[in-house]
């Protein structure tokens, strides 16, 4: 029954805004600590992209910061190298630098942005698969417990069985003292049943 594939809908994960399993603190607490192969191999994938997903944007702010202050060198240079008619060779070739690097980076940036781009759909497929795995882990363990909570029920039905009979036993062992003490106390008396019950009824 848990062996063949879970038919969840892809549009599940949108519609009802299902979390990054990993990072949802109720699934880590019953599912975080599982030894099935299935959860362990999905979730490695989910983290590995979303630490990507997290580099990746680390590095794109810092080349857009250092684009950025490429730019404010070129313009400082162009500046320079306008209104300075003796401005020297080094900030023309190191103006030449500066717009070398901004198109590699802009390279970068472009690449960096498309993977970015592409990693959502990545993300959300892996904690699909996640959701699958826990799906039929949890399922398993449900019906698991399902089965020892039957047995555990039963064994309660049992006690409870147990249980009555001695109250009632116990009820009718109160009685027959209660009927005996009171027939003797009819006949003897209260004084004398006091003596009885010091010399008969005292524990030895």
């Amino acid at each position: 029954m848990f062996e063949k594939d879970i038919d969840i809908d892809y549009g599940l994960i949108i519609k009802n805004k299902v979390p990054i399993l990993t990072m949802d603190n109720d699934w880590k607490k019953i599912f975080g600590n599982s030894k099935n192969k299935d959860i362990n191999n999905y979730k490695n994938i989910l983290n590995d992209l979303i630490k990507e997903q997290r580099e990746l944007s680390r590095k794109l702010v810092q080349l857009k910061t250092k684009k950025k202050r490429l730019m404010a060198m070129i313009l400082n240079l162009s500046h320079e190298i306008n209104n300075n008619s003796n401005s020297n060779s080094r900030a023309v070739e190191k103006l030449d630098e500066c717009q070398s690097e901004i198109l590699t980076i802009n390279e970068e940036i472009e690449t960096y942005t498309f993977k970015l781009e592409m990693l959502p759909k990545e993300i959300r497929t892996a904690n699909l698969n996640l959701l699958k795995a826990t799906i039929k882990v949890a399922y398993k363990d449900i019906k698991s417990t399902q089965k020892e909570l039957k047995i555990l029920n039963n064994q309660i039905d049992e006690l409870r069985e147990k249980l009555k009979n001695l109250i009632e036993t116990k009820h009718e062992k109160e009685e027959t003292i209660n009927k005996t003490y009171s027939f003797l106390h009819g006949i003897l008396g209260s004084k004398e049943m006091e003596r009885l019950d010091a010399e008969l009824l005292q524990s030895k």
